[in-house]
């Protein structure tokens, strides 16, 4: 079968790449012939665009404020720069992209790159507060001949105004089968009249060995660093707490501390990475004693990998329940570190991998089972 999938895949986040690359690992493995959809629409790729300014934000509403974001970004963007290359040589060369690039809806309604089933999804392609969740490509409206369906799509914001909830079910309505990441989001579309499944992220229908494979067959930038035990952490925002719990669990441990830092060192670890491809995120989270983040899918690969995993909380609690999901499908709830009991109890928590093993293998053969319900 010919299949195209289109995801957000350019924005360089570790999980938009790596789940990216699963699902058409995945279905290349069931016999496919699979291609991702190069879309690059301008909100995917401004990021090193220097001089694009957010019209809504207080930056923009002066020439002399514009001005200073724009030089300031431009510092900081030129800080990151070697994470844009290993991100760039990962989704370039990696990422099996159709040969035609897309910029617009327009342009892929023009034009659809043909197949026998398109697949939207993962990571958050449907979420109304992002430009891609009202972007009509993400809901298919580009096709024209072929089936239409959806693997692990994520709303994230539930929250939903009631003329956004009338175009999404207009769309979804078309669609001939649709599955979603969140437990919420299947809730959110039965309120629309929408039947759905709950599968996996991609990243768990490849093993441990697929992914060991990828890792070995790209040269490791921090091979003998990893030889000392550490802790890892992903923190997004900060995270005052997420510091105090990490101090103190290294400290019990006697764990270096090891931090992945897209923007800003954190002070307290022993060494920060700040060129970090989505190949290195995979083989820091497999090499690491333990995990503390708010990171959906650094959780994800502690689960796969068996590490002991913390998490807390994003300050925009619009985006938490993707993880309250994740970690609710795998018993793992008490690993969210949200109460002071719980901070307490996850330093003596002991986890047991084989009940996590079999709740995965249990949801691997109902993600199995939905995919092959679309003739896959």
């Amino acid at each position: 079968m010919k299949i195209k999938t289109i995801t957000t895949w350019a924005d360089y986040n570790y999980g938009a790449s790596l789940q990216a690359y699963a699902l058409t690992t995945y279905l290349k493995k069931k016999g496919h012939d699979v291609e991702m959809i190069n879309y690059l629409p301008p909100y995917q790729t401004r990021m090193y665009d220097y001089m694009w300014v957010n019209p809504e934000s207080k930056a923009s509403k002066s020439m002399i404020t514009r001005w200073i974001y724009r030089v300031a970004k431009f510092a900081q963007r030129m800080t990151t720069l070697g994470r844009k290359k290993v991100f760039d040589e990962f989704n370039f060369k990696i990422l099996p992209l159709t040969s035609v690039c897309f910029h617009s809806f327009n342009e892929l309604y023009a034009n659809p790159p043909k197949a026998d089933l398109y697949i939207v999804g993962s990571d958050q392609v449907w979420n109304v507060l992002y430009e891609a969740g009202n972007d009509p490509s993400f809901f298919l409206e580009f096709v024209k001949q072929g089936k239409k369906a959806s693997y692990a799509a994520s709303f994230s914001y539930l929250d939903i105004d009631e003329a956004n909830r009338k175009r999404i079910a207009k769309s979804l309505k078309s669609f001939d089968g649709i599955a979603v990441r969140e437990y919420q989001g299947r809730d959110l579309l039965n309120t629309m009249g929408i039947e759905s499944t709950w599968v996996l992220d991609p990243v768990f229908l490849l093993s441990v060995e697929d992914w060991s494979r990828l890792t070995d067959s790209k040269k490791g930038s921090y091979a003998n660093i990893m030889e000392k035990p550490y802790l890892l952490i992903y923190d997004f925002e900060g995270n005052s707490e997420l510091k105090a719990f990490a101090i103190e669990y290294a400290k019990q441990r006697g764990l270096k501390i090891y931090a992945i830092t897209d923007k800003y060192p954190l002070r307290y670890a022993d060494k920060n990475f700040k060129k970090v491809g989505p190949v290195d995120f995979v083989r820091l989270i497999a090499n690491c004693k333990a995990f503390v983040s708010n990171s959906f899918h650094g959780t994800a690969f502690s689960i796969i990998y068996h590490k002991p995993v913390f998490v807390f909380n994003r300050h925009r609690h619009q985006v938490n329940s993707r993880m309250e999901s994740l970690l609710t499908a795998f018993n793992l709830k008490d690993c969210l570190l949200d109460t002071k009991e719980k901070k307490t109890l996850a330093f003596t928590k002991v986890f047991d991998w084989e009940k996590v093993d079999s709740l995965k293998n249990e949801k691997m053969l109902a993600s199995e089972a939905y995919l092959k319900s679309l003739s896959i």
